[in-house]
């Protein structure tokens, strides 16, 4: 084999090596979503809940029937949550009509201290004060979790740890 073939086999090796390695890639990641979602509801119903904001107001999932909605688990402690906030701030900020987003603080306990840490990081989202009945209906056990419930009122998706502002605005889409 000639120097000029080995040149030519040298770019497709490559190129082979990054199909294989994205391959990997990819079914680490889908293997480690799975793991972490696999104690949430699988597709199907969300369960509903009636939570209070921290205006005082009554707000249900039913309510939002027709809509896409964003339900996303977290607490302030999370350094993780926190580092999710400007991402779920400009989703916020680009919903459309018939998309919402809900945030439930587990650590609901003290409203005041809940409504001291909104202020501070400038969160402009609705935040409802979570219960444990509503954390074990949908099996939360980890923070962040999202769920995307599509207009129908049915789990589409969910997931567990940091996401981006463009995955969260995109399995939003795709749950309508």
């Amino acid at each position: 084999m000639s120097d000029s073939d080995h040149e030519e086999q040298r770019p497709r090796r490559r190129w082979r090596l990054w199909v294989v390695e994205g391959l990997l890639l990819v079914g680490l990641y889908w293997a480690v979503s799975a793991w972490q979602t696999k104690t949430l509801p699988a597709r199907g119903p969300a369960p509903n809940f009636s939570l209070t904001d921290l205006q005082g107001h009554n707000v249900t999932l039913d309510e939002l029937r027709g809509k896409s909605v964003l339900v996303h688990f977290w607490a302030t402690w999370c350094g993780v949550c926190r580092a999710e906030i400007s991402a779920l701030n400009a989703v916020h900020d680009r919903l459309d009509s018939d998309e919402a987003l809900v945030t439930i603080v587990a650590d609901s306990g003290d409203p005041a201290k809940v409504a001291r840490f909104v202020a501070e990081h400038q969160i402009r989202y609705p935040v409802l004060l979570g219960s444990n009945p509503v954390l074990v209906s949908y099996g939360v056990s980890a923070f962040p979790t999202n769920f995307f419930v599509a207009p129908d009122g049915t789990v589409a998706s969910a997931t567990v740890g940091l996401s981006t502002r463009w995955s969260l605005g995109a399995r939003l889409g795709c749950a309508k």
